[in-house]
């Protein structure tokens, strides 16, 4: 297992006919291993907080604290719950790993996905009610699908090289896309951030091997167990 693990470049070619108990097996085995990195990796963690705290920067685990206790306190903790447990999971899995299957539907599906997740990022359409939020985010999804699959070529076949370009792109991006929880970024150490992300740039990795080896719900349903379960922990030490 670890040798396909490994071997990022042969992917597209991984088998996805198991049967569900051994991808159910498969699943509990790849979560075992993100947990015990996770777990593993917390004496880095603090390294990377003395680092950060004898330069004289503010901690960057005080600011993640502060985004959660921003976002719990915006949403609820069960609405916080649902997104960061399912919503988030599934948005994330469509627009980093769906598109690994190279056809055009489904890269135009995560372009249109990430749209509605950079929307975001617009201040006036956030100070909207709900109602126009959600057309806002529909109308952005179907604008960015059918202007991309229009664009796109009906058949698209990058050659082995360009896939291992693309799934290495798309574990890199993922696992860089959550130094957002620390934000706002402190610029002067803004080296340090891609260390503090280094288990889910392991996570992603572990996520688009599921997704090759058992097919893309089974990255969903993973990505789901992850991240439901951080959120139980961290719940029940209060970390946030």
């Amino acid at each position: 297992m670890l040798e396909e693990i490994y071997a990022i470049g042969k992917y597209p070619l991984l088998k996805n006919d198991s049967t569900f108990q051994s991808k159910l097996i498969l699943l509990l085995k790849i979560y075992g291993i993100v947990f015990l990195l996770n777990f593993f990796s917390a004496p880095l963690y603090l390294l990377w907080e003395f680092i950060v705290n004898h330069l004289h920067y503010k901690s960057l685990a005080a600011q993640y604290k502060t985004s959660m206790h921003s976002f719990l306190a915006k949403y609820g903790y069960w609405k916080a719950v649902l997104y960061v447990s399912l919503i988030g999971p599934v948005i994330e899995e469509i627009i980093f790993r769906l598109p690994l299957s190279f056809k055009r539907k489904h890269i135009a599906v995560a372009f249109g996905c990430a749209l509605v997740l950079l929307a975001k990022a617009l201040p006036t359409l956030n100070q909207q009610n709900l109602s126009i939020n959600i057309l806002a985010r529909v109308i952005l999804f179907v604008l960015g699908y059918f202007a991309l699959l229009k664009s796109l070529p009906q058949n698209i076949t990058p050659n082995k090289r360009a896939q291992k370009g693309f799934i290495l792109s798309s574990i890199i991006i993922f696992g860089l896309l959550h130094t957002l929880n620390y934000a706002p970024f402190q610029w002067g150490i803004i080296f340090i951030y891609p260390l503090y992300v280094i288990p889910q740039l392991f996570m992603g990795w572990f996520l688009t091997y599921v997704r090759f080896k058992n097919g893309f719900f089974w990255g969903v349903a993973l990505h789901v167990l992850i991240n439901s379960i951080t959120m139980l922990i961290q719940s029940a030490y209060k970390i946030y």
